[in-house]
């Protein structure tokens, strides 16, 4: 018997290890979704819907618009002075509706981030280029990779610009590279990444300062919505909101338990749980004059 196979046992071999036609199954589109804002809270000039664009999908959930961030969006909405004249930094921002949001009320410099993935941060800069070109060209919006907890002089830099031009009430002789307001919607699941988030929070938020005469100034705050998406898990999602108090002593107030819906009907645990969207403010306490 010869060692050497044949053109045709070739051709069987072949065959027999091919996959069947549609074994694979294609990647999901990338879809849309237009977010309808609540008509009593749009002001004049503002868009009424904001278009998110999601990729098909993204092994760290860039593809879904979380409830979390469709809760603290209508926030944003109803409370536009949170962000009215501030500087604004989104961690972990996938469609980044709250960011966009936020340049719909006012926010004076904006820098949406998210893991420096391609595909993530161009679809994260496809969205502002489709709802509000202008700010990506004017440079009041820009959009960046970021890894908590890493390259924080990149990200601060990009708000120091913000004062260096004069959008913000610097007093010119001291550097300034804290962010007013900072965004976590639907982060805290990472419980791994616990430490990197609080890491980024101490470092990117703007500290206080003394009050010229006028009281005090409690610097920047961060904003910082979820829903237990996994209700066993929950005390490991309220051991971030633990941590920010008892390590970076910030003041903890909720402003906000709202039920939703469950993002994923399908999921095991308690629905009602897994559909209820809670959100705390973080600030640090104020610093006397």
């Amino acid at each position: 018997m010869s060692d050497c196979a044949s053109d045709t046992d070739e051709g069987l071999l072949n065959d027999f290890f091919q996959e069947p036609e549609g074994y694979f199954k294609p990647p999901p589109e990338p879809t849309s979704v237009v977010f309808e804002r609540q008509p009593q809270w749009v002001t004049d000039g503002s868009p009424a819907n904001i278009t998110i664009n999601l990729l098909g999908s993204h092994p760290l959930w860039g593809h879904h618009l979380w409830n979390a961030a469709k809760t603290f969006a209508n926030y944003l909405d109803e409370n536009k002075s949170i962000v009215k004249g501030k500087s604004v930094l989104e961690l972990g921002a996938a469609g980044a509706l709250p960011s966009l949001v936020s340049a719909c009320n006012g926010a004076t410099k904006l820098v949406i981030t998210d893991y420096p993935d391609h595909d993530l941060i161009d679809n994260i800069r496809k969205n502002v280029q489709v709802n509000m070109a202008s700010k990506l060209e004017d440079g009041s919006v820009e959009v960046a990779g970021f890894k908590w907890g890493y390259d924080i002089e990149k990200i601060a830099a990009m708000n120091q610009k913000n004062y260096d031009n004069g959008s913000n009430s610097s007093s010119g002789s001291e550097q300034v590279t804290g962010f007013d307001v900072l965004i976590l919607c639907d982060l805290v699941f990472n419980h791994s990444e616990h430490t990197a988030l609080l890491k980024s929070i101490d470092q990117l938020m703007a500290k206080p300062k003394p009050g010229n005469g006028n009281g005090s100034s409690t610097g920047g705050e961060a904003y910082v919505f979820f829903t237990h998406h996994r209700p066993w898990l929950a005390d490991k999602d309220m051991d971030f909101i633990e941590r920010a108090r008892d390590e970076l002593g910030l003041e903890v107030s909720k402003v906000v338990e709202q039920y939703t819906g469950a993002m994923f009907e399908d999921d095991p645990g308690d629905e009602r749980v897994r559909g209820t969207v809670h959100g705390y403010r973080l600030t640090y306490p104020a610093s006397k004059s």
